[in-house]
């Protein structure tokens, strides 16, 4: 993976061109004038079995937690996609952060299907640009929503992902397109050889004991049901900063016995802690917001037993649209970076 490109925890005046330049004209007319794949709802072709996505993926649950993945197309596919987490003080039916991880694992099943190599393959994503569809704030999804995606190989070790994510009655909400890079299953294994470790041998007693929750048995059965749990925050001015330890818990899914951080958990505390700064700023903790896009790239992984610093800051105020420029590392390695635009409700 690449090394850092900016000094650890610096903060640019202006926003990196590489990251501006993610953005693409209009997802949301993505599939132009029609429904991706007949309709909404559809079902044509061949449901696949989790075990035979898992083998292709090499993501399982439960960071998996795609229903009923089907086959609707050369490399297109649907799904439905659950609400796994509240939504807080962010006025849509999903979050933006957990439509990023469950969009970005149904691309990579419709990049399997086209994958010019067989075998199992890692899709690590590298780069990604989401753009909020809906007007206006809506509550939480009582149920599952759905998910399509088509993707393509533009060369053997890339793929890219176009999805779109609507509501069941079909009102589009949100569209992701996703960059990966693909490792194969021996490729990864001797880049991330590091990561390694073997999750039955972990012992359990001492954390069992220090949760006081009660709730210690579901989150360790699928820990992305909350937000990662951010400690140590300190605001600088329009800056804030906070940290979290990587357990090897919240790599659950991702990978088998190389436990590392997904992009999608790092891009979840980023936004956490750009809707806090938020509300610091605005001088009200419950300010509610959407997110109006976002564009990420990750640089490397973080591994279980690493420590991540996270910090957002404010980089410009349109109206009620707030631009922050948020960052991961991991010391002097840079993890990822994103810019994030949050619409002030009320």
């Amino acid at each position: 993976m690449a090394n850092a490109l900016l000094p650890p925890l610096a903060v640019p005046r202006q926003s990196p061109s590489s990251i501006s330049a993610l953005a693409t004209p209009t997802l949301a007319t993505l599939w132009g004038d029609r429904l991706p794949f007949g309709g909404m709802g559809a079902r044509f072709g061949e449901e696949l079995p989790r075990p035979e996505l898992y083998a292709r993926i090499c993501v399982r649950d439960p960071y998996f937690a795609l229903h009923a993945v089907t086959v609707v197309g050369d490399g297109e596919v649907t799904a439905g996609v659950p609400v796994e987490q509240e939504t807080g003080r962010e006025c849509s039916p999903i979050n933006a952060a957990e439509v990023g991880r469950h969009l970005a694992i149904l691309g990579s099943c419709a990049a399997s299907l086209v994958n010019p190599k067989e075998g199992q393959h890692y899709y690590l994503a590298r780069r990604a640009r989401l753009e909020r569809l809906h007007e206006g704030p809506l509550p939480r999804a009582p149920g599952l929503l759905r998910g399509t995606a088509k993707a393509d190989f533009k060369e053997r070790r890339t793929a890219t992902a176009h999805t779109l994510l609507s509501s069941e009655e079909g009102q589009p909400l949100f569209a992701l397109e996703v960059d990966y890079n693909v490792l194969s299953a021996a490729a990864f294994m001797r880049l991330f050889q590091g990561a390694r470790q073997d999750m039955r041998s972990e012992p359990r007693a001492g954390r069992e004991e220090r949760c006081t929750s009660g709730d210690f048995a579901a989150l360790r059965q699928n820990p992305h049901r909350e937000p990662p749990p951010l400690c140590d925050t300190v605001r600088d001015g329009e800056c804030l900063k906070a940290t979290l330890n990587v357990g090897a818990e919240l790599c659950k899914g991702h990978f088998a016995m190389h436990p590392v951080l997904p992009v999608a958990v790092v891009m979840s505390a980023l936004s956490q802690l750009a809707g806090t700064l938020l509300g610091e700023l605005v001088g009200n903790a419950s300010v509610r917001y959407l997110v109006k896009h976002g564009e990420v790239r990750a640089e490397s992984l973080a591994y279980a037993g690493e420590t991540v610093t996270f910090g957002a800051h404010l980089h410009g105020v349109e109206g009620s649209d707030h631009r922050f420029y948020c960052w991961a590392s991991v010391g002097e390695r840079l993890v990822g970076v994103m810019e994030l635009t949050l619409t002030r409700v009320g």
